[in-house]
């Protein structure tokens, strides 16, 4: 795997991770929920959230099944500009936001403008 093929799986990591929890905090569902239809912990769902793992194929599926999110699309790149609206809305959403976690969103919004800078050379 070359080094733009390990930046676009990266970017795409960060927007299946991104595209779960916006649906999760949309339908105002815990990660413990979904942790147990995935038969694993919130720790795990909250990884897969972050992008922090890459998670199989079956974990995203169950998930996006838990969702109502159609699984094609979130292999579908968005444009930037989406992706970091729906960052956006994850943090109005998020109940539980703290210096810890808004300090986390700002460095994401910066890591997927980086992330699509560096695949547009």
């Amino acid at each position: 795997m070359n080094e733009d093929e390990k930046k676009y799986l990266g970017l795409l990591n960060i927007q299946i991770g991104c595209l779960l929890k916006v649906n999760r905090l949309r339908k105002d569902i815990s990660q413990h929920y979904l942790a147990a239809a995935i038969d694993s912990t919130s720790t795990t769902v909250g990884r897969i959230e972050r992008a922090e793992v890459m998670s199989g194929w079956d974990k995203i599926y169950i998930l996006s099944q838990e969702l109502n999110i159609d699984f094609n699309t979130l292999f579908q790149p968005l444009p930037q500009n989406e992706l970091l609206l729906i960052v956006e809305e994850i943090v109005r959403l998020d109940q539980k936001l703290n210096n810890e976690k808004k300090e986390y969103y700002r460095n994401l919004k910066a890591t997927i403008k980086n992330k699509y800078n560096s695949l547009k050379k």
